[in-house]
């Protein structure tokens, strides 16, 4: 143990003089996370939005109304024909069209079923699909008040009305930043773990220490863990920093057991960090150990399912995920702070966190022994 301390020991001193590790490992994280949970917002609530209105009628502009109370669509284009709203489009001026076409409400009251036109610019294939579906909403809702109130006038009869009520679990407020939070903490202390632990043994190479290192007696084990565990506290102060900001910039709910997320992330930081040893008992240069571990974590962070879900890849990339760790720990940051889940939830995740980092420094520690 005296052995591993002075390690670790050399190890934290060369951390701090190093005053832009110091920024790598706490500024970084701590920009990145308030910056991304910003820029990596799937709302949307500026939509540009044209009207064609034929109709110019009380009906037509409560429609109107409707859309702009909505707090999803800004009023860009006012037009009465529609070859200069789509013209206007052409020119991204706006996001999506309304057409009400001529004698909208005396088809109504006619009971002839009129109907209304969204047009939507649909490069962005996301967008477009979030802006029709927030108009397509909002209009079935007024038609079925419409509808309701024709009838009530229409036929004087005793009409039952009921109220849906409803109630959002885990996200109550729909902010989509509580969905965010968690997976970008993770993908940070991936991108720190992984990061760090690669370039560690490849500056030691560089700088010609890592011979002297391998004549002393300082055994595999010994080595290998005076180098990761360092890291390995870093890793969870900057889990613990990542979780202050989170709840007090952005008020995150942490509905689960701290003891339970902290307890998981450990394992999963042996896990990335002997990974990232890995990578640097291959590398010889830390350029080749930057490429290499870039490729992996585009790779983890991409297929992590914080971007897009892991049930809409697919069959064979769902296949191929199954041993991304950073999937996993997105899941189970998730779960635990939005859902208070508990280990028996994510059993089968941290199980395949364990076998993970098992594999990984079993290979770091054999790949070390073959090359030293």
């Amino acid at each position: 143990m005296r052995t591993i301390g002075a390690i670790i020991r050399k190890e934290f001193l060369q951390v701090f003089r190093d005053k832009a590790m110091i920024r790598i490992i706490f500024l970084v994280p701590v920009i990145q996370l308030i910056v991304l949970v910003n820029a990596a917002n799937m709302d949307m609530n500026n939509i540009s939005l044209g009207i064609v209105d034929r109709d110019m009628s009380p009906t037509s502009q409560k429609i109107i109304n409707k859309l702009q109370a909505s707090g999803y669509f800004i009023l860009k284009d006012f037009e009465t024909t529609s070859a200069i709203a789509i013209k206007k489009m052409e020119r991204d001026k706006t996001d999506i069209i309304v057409q009400i076409p001529k004698d909208f409400e005396k088809d109504i009251y006619k009971g002839n079923n009129p109907r209304i036109s969204v047009t939507v610019n649909a490069i962005n294939s996301l967008k477009a699909g979030i802006a029709s579906s927030y108009a397509v909403n909002i209009l079935t809702d007024y038609a079925k008040e419409l509808s309701a109130n024709f009838q009530a006038t229409a036929n004087q009869n005793n009409i039952s009305y009921f109220d849906i009520t409803y109630s959002n679990w885990f996200n109550p407020r729909l902010d989509y930043k509580t969905l965010m939070l968690p997976g970008i903490l993770a993908l940070l202390i991936t991108l720190i773990g992984i990061l760090l632990s690669a370039l560690n043994i490849v500056r030691e190479k560089e700088i010609g220490t890592i011979e002297q290192l391998n004549v002393t007696p300082i055994g595999r084990f010994q080595f290998i863990a005076g180098k990761l565990l360092p890291f390995w506290i870093l890793g969870l102060v900057l889990l613990t920093i990542g979780l202050l900001v989170s709840k007090l910039l952005y008020d995150l709910p942490i509905v689960g057991s701290l003891l339970l997320l902290y307890g998981v992330v450990s394992i999963y930081l042996f896990a990335v960090l002997g990974f990232g040893f890995l990578i640097s008992t291959i590398s010889e240069t830390q350029s080749q150990a930057m490429f290499v571990t870039m490729f992996f974590l585009f790779t983890f962070i991409l297929m992590s399912g914080l971007f897009t879900a892991i049930s809409n890849m697919p069959v064979w990339a769902q296949k191929i995920d199954i041993i991304n760790p950073t999937a996993y720990l997105v899941s189970i940051i998730r779960l635990v702070l939005l859902k208070g889940s508990t280990l028996s939830d994510i059993k089968p995740q941290v199980t395949a966190i364990i076998i993970f980092a098992f594999l990984t420094n079993a290979l770091a520690i054999w790949r070390y022994h073959k090359t030293s």
